[in-house]
């Protein structure tokens, strides 16, 4: 289930087939604020939290059942039954109204907002995922549905197609289609934009005038105003096929469906081989934005350690970002933060080529997350207002 390559050209792929229904989900509550409690019945369909921000996407159970555990992590749903919640009427407004009517649903509106540049990214994330082909080949409505439905929202004057030169891509009405070569990391956000308009942009940051979304992204916008209902399935490639899977299926569950068998010391990766993240267990549910299930096997991958830096420079000479994550892993290793955006920490996109070329085998990715993580911590700390006890132990 794993390909150790950075080729980004998936050839033929067969249809987008349904992943068998699990008897139980974990709906991850990552950003969520639980609705229901324990013993609650649910209907497929039915919200159980909402977001905790402004753009990603309210959860909604994605199967009939009974809620049998909430940890602060996820929501254990017992699934009994097919019945479903009533669909909602499709939204004629747009803007901000369209917006927020999507976002109830469950999808992430992030890049939704007014720009003269829509870009929609059709190269794949990594390699080994491929679920762009099916969706552009055979669900060719949906996504120009949902591409209507983000004109209303973002009401481009330009619009852009970035393919991976050599796959199969039909472009959309009125669309500039711009190609690139198929090698990884050339399909992530931040250098599709730079293909496009010659500009760089801060990882994570939004340009006030250039929105980017995903071919995925399309058709579960589409997939929403088709059904009125919310978005409960994800698009993924597991092992040679691409499926839509049930959002909380447990990663064991989809492994033992495709045959494959996790031994010990063998990491689940939810994602793809270089960006995605390792399961905590096999227990653990799939999130609407997983795009891929690999298994890295502890026979082939190199074992990560914590060895200290050898200052190869290998890890600066493959940065697309051209920074130095060596750096940036010594400040996270020892806890000096602040340090790490001295060397340019923000402008990492995190595709993870420097822990892949790392002759020490350090676990570079994880430190710069690790290092982000706090660092947001930090600034939200420092826009916390001060009490007024704050303000009299400042006096005295």
């Amino acid at each position: 289930m794993t390909r150790f390559n950075f080729d980004l050209q998936t050839g033929e792929t067969g249809p987008l087939t349904k992943a068998p229904r699990p008897d139980m989900v974990n709906l991850p509550l990552s950003g969520q604020t639980p609705l229901l409690g324990v013993d609650d019945q649910v209907l497929n369909g039915t919200k159980v939290s909402t977001a905790d921000n402004d753009f990603d996407g309210d959860m909604h159970a994605p199967l009939s059942g009974r809620i049998r555990e909430i940890t602060p992590h996820a929501m254990r749903i017992e699934v009994t039954g097919d019945d479903k919640a009533p669909a909602s009427a499709p939204c004629t407004g747009k803007g901000d109204e369209l917006r927020q009517w999507l976002r109830d649903r469950g999808v992430n509106t992030r890049n939704l907002y007014p720009a003269q540049t829509l870009i929609i990214n059709a190269v794949p994330p990594e390699p080994g995922i491929s679920i762009f082909e099916p969706l552009l080949r055979d669900y060719r409505k949906t996504l120009e549905i949902g591409l209507d439905l983000v004109k209303r929202i973002v009401e481009p004057s330009k619009l852009f197609q970035v393919v991976a030169k050599g796959n199969k891509a039909n472009a959309f009405a009125n669309c500039t289609v711009t190609h690139v070569t198929p090698v990884y990391p050339n399909g992530l956000d931040p250098l599709v934009i730079k293909t496009v308009t010659g500009r760089e942009i801060i990882p994570g940051s939004r340009p006030d005038d250039i929105s980017i979304l995903s071919v995925k992204d399309l058709y579960l916008i589409g997939r929403a105003a088709e059904t009125g209902r919310p978005l409960t399935e994800t698009v993924m490639t597991i092992g040679d096929s691409n499926q839509l899977v049930v959002v909380g299926t447990p990663v064991g569950f989809l492994t033992a469906e495709s045959g494959a068998s996790v031994q010990p010391g063998d990491r689940v990766v939810i994602g793809g081989p270089l960006r995605g993240l390792a399961a905590v267990n096999l227990e653990q549910g799939v999130d609407k934005d997983a795009s891929g299930l690999h298994i890295l096997r502890r026979s082939e991958s190199a074992a990560v350690t914590d060895n200290p830096c050898l200052g190869c420079g290998q890890c600066e000479r493959h940065c697309p970002a051209r920074i130095m994550p060596g750096m940036i892993s010594r400040c996270a290793e020892f806890k000096q933060f602040r340090r790490a955006e001295a060397f340019h920490i923000h402008s990492c996109m995190e595709c993870g080529l420097c822990a892949y070329w790392c002759k020490a085998q350090r676990p570079l990715l994880q430190y710069i997350r690790l290092a982000k993580y706090e660092l947001a911590l930090l600034a939200d700390a420092d826009k916390e207002p001060r009490t007024e006890t704050d303000a009299t132990d400042g006096e005295s």
